[in-house]
C-alpha cells in the first residue's frame, strides 16, 4: 500500500511537472506584419487583406488595417508569412502576392519591429475569351456546312465578380487573315500599331444593361441564329437555353438570313444591341480566320464613341473602323487560316502577340488553355480534375494544336471544379484548336 501511494505521489508530480515545463515553452510574441506594395503600382494599402504565418505545426491569419498592418500573437517558431489581395482596375485584375520564408521568432524577439512582407504585382484580364466557334458544322447529309451557328463564350478569370455592362465585341479588318492587309505601311508595320489603336471594323455589340458574372463563370453569346440549329443539322449548336446571350438588333444588321428571330427562352433583356458604321448588313465576322477582341469604353458611352467622327478610320466603304485604344481592351484572340501562307497579323503584340490556326467547316472551334499550376493550386479543386485532354487536332499535322496542360476543362467542370485559363495575351500560348466544339452535342 505503502509503495501504491509513493508511486500515485511521483505520477502526480511528473504530470505537475510536465505541465510547468509546458507553460515555459509555449512563450507569445507580437508580430507585426507590414504589405508593402510595389512602388510604381500607384497602390495604397487597404483593410481585410488576409495574411497568414504558417510554422512546420501551426497557422495563423490575421487581416490588415487600412494601413496594411497585420498584427499576430504567436508562440515562438520559424514561420513562413504569406498574402494575397486581389483587385480589379477598368476590368483588369491585378494579383498581389507576397511570400517571406524563414522567419525566426526567438526568444529575444523585439516585438516593436515591423516585419515588411513585400507584394509583387501580376496583372491579367479579368474578362477573357474562353471559346470562339466560326467554322460552321458539316450537314448531315455531306452536301456541306452549316455557318449561322456562331458563338463566343466569354469567362470571368479572376477572384471577383465582373460587370459586362458597356463591354463590346469587336472584329478587326481584314475580315481574314489571308485577305490583303492595307493596314500595312512601306515599313511592314501596322499603321495603327505606333498610335496604340485598334480598327474595329463595320460596327460592333455590347452588353446595354448591368449584366454580373461571376468568378469562374461562363457567358454564352450566340453570334447568329440563337435558335436550337440541332433541328435542322444534327451536328449544330443549340442555343434555347435562357442562360444564353446573342447578337440580335434587325433594326442595325437587317440580314434575317444570318439572324433568326432568337428563341423564346432567351429573354429580350438577353439581347446585345450593335452600333454599326460600315455598310454590311450583317456583323461580318470571318468564319476562316477572325481577329476578334473585346473592349470597355472610358469617359464614354458604346454609342457616343461610335458616333465620333473624330475616331473614324475608313479604308474603303465597307472597312470603316473605329479607333479603340489598346487601353481599352480587355482581351483578343486573333486566328489564322491553317496552311495558308499569306495570313498577316492585325492585332498588335500588346493585344495578342501570336495566333492561333483554325480550320473551318469541320465543327472545330477555338479554346484557351487550362492553367494547370493556378487551377491545381485551388483547394477545392482536389480529386474534381479530369485528366488526359482529347480532344486537340494534333492529327492535322502542322498547325494542329492541344492543350498541354492535358486538363479537359469542360470535364472539369462538370465535376465541380474551378478552372483557371492561361493568359499570357499571346494566342500561340493561350489557345488550341479543338476538335469539336464545347457547345456540340453530336
Amino acid at each position: 500500500m505503502k509503495n501504491f501511494l509513493l508511486l500515485l505521489c511521483l505520477s502526480c508530480f511528473v504530470l505537475v511537472s510536465c505541465k510547468d515545463d509546458d507553460n515555459d515553452v509555449i512563450n507569445l510574441k507580437k508580430v507585426t506584419i507590414q504589405l508593402a506594395y510595389p512602388q510604381n503600382a500607384g497602390v495604397t494599402p487597404t483593410s481585410g487583406v488576409v495574411v497568414k504565418m504558417i510554422s512546420s505545426t501551426s497557422a495563423y491569419e490575421a487581416k490588415s488595417d487600412a494601413s496594411g498592418k497585420a498584427i499576430f500573437t504567436v508562440p515562438t517558431g520559424v514561420y513562413e508569412i504569406t498574402a494575397t489581395e486581389a483587385r480589379t482596375v477598368n476590368f483588369n485584375s491585378y494579383l498581389y502576392n507576397g511570400l517571406q520564408s524563414g522567419l525566426v521568432v526567438a526568444d529575444n524577439w523585439i516585438e516593436a519591429n515591423t516585419v515588411q512582407l513585400q507584394l509583387n504585382e501580376s496583372k491579367s484580364s479579368q474578362v477573357i475569351i474562353k471559346e470562339l466557334f466560326v467554322g460552321g458544322t458539316p450537314k448531315d447529309d455531306g452536301s456541306g456546312s452549316f455557318g449561322n451557328d456562331k458563338y463566343i463564350i466569354l469567362y470571368n478569370n479572376s477572384l471577383v465578380d465582373a460587370d459586362l455592362k458597356d463591354v463590346c465585341i469587336a472584329i478587326a479588318a481584314p475580315y481574314n487573315a489571308q485577305a490583303t492587309n492595307n493596314f500595312y505601311g512601306a515599313d511592314g508595320k501596322l499603321l495603327y500599331e505606333a498610335e496604340n489603336w485598334i480598327p474595329a471594323t463595320n460596327g460592333f455589340w455590347y452588353f446595354t444593361q448591368s449584366t454580373i458574372l461571376k468568378p469562374g463563370k461562363q457567358l454564352v453569346v450566340a453570334l447568329n441564329n440563337a435558335v436550337n440549329n440541332t433541328l435542322t443539322y444534327s451536328k449544330s449548336i443549340n442555343f434555347d437555353n435562357s442562360e444564353y446571350y446573342c447578337t440580335y438588333d434587325i433594326e442595325s444588321y437587317p440580314n434575317v438570313a444570318t439572324y433568326a428571330s432568337p428563341v423564346a427562352s432567351i429573354p429580350t433583356s438577353h439581347y446585345l444591341k450593335a452600333e454599326r458604321y460600315g455598310t454590311a448588313n450583317a456583323w461580318p465576322i470571318s468564319s476562316s480566320s477572325p481577329a476578334t477582341f473585346l473592349f470597355k469604353v472610358e469617359g464614354t458611352t458604346p454609342a457616343a464613341f461610335a458616333a465620333n467622327a473624330a475616331l473614324t478610320h475608313t479604308l474603303n466603304a465597307a472597312k470603316t473602323s473605329k479607333k479603340v485604344p489598346v487601353e481599352w481592351i480587355l482581351d483578343g484572340v486573333e486566328m489564322h487560316l491553317l496552311n495558308n501562307v499569306n495570313n498577316k497579323k492585325r492585332l498588335t503584340s500588346k493585344v495578342d502577340a501570336g495566333y492561333v490556326y483554325h480550320e473551318n467547316t469541320q465543327g472545330y472551334s477555338v479554346y484557351r488553355n487550362v492553367d494547370k499550376t493556378a487551377t491545381e493550386a485551388v483547394a477545392e479543386n482536389a480529386g474534381k480534375l479530369v485528366y488526359n485532354y482529347s480532344l486537340g487536332t494534333t492529327n492535322l499535322g502542322t498547325g494542329g494544336s492541344t492543350d498541354a496542360s492535358g486538363v479537359d476543362a469542360e470535364a472539369s467542370i462538370k465535376n465541380g471544379a474551378k478552372v483557371i485559363y492561361f493568359d499570357s495575351n499571346n494566342a500561340s500560348n493561350d489557345f488550341h484548336l479543338r476538335s469539336k466544339a464545347s457547345l456540340r452535342t453530336n
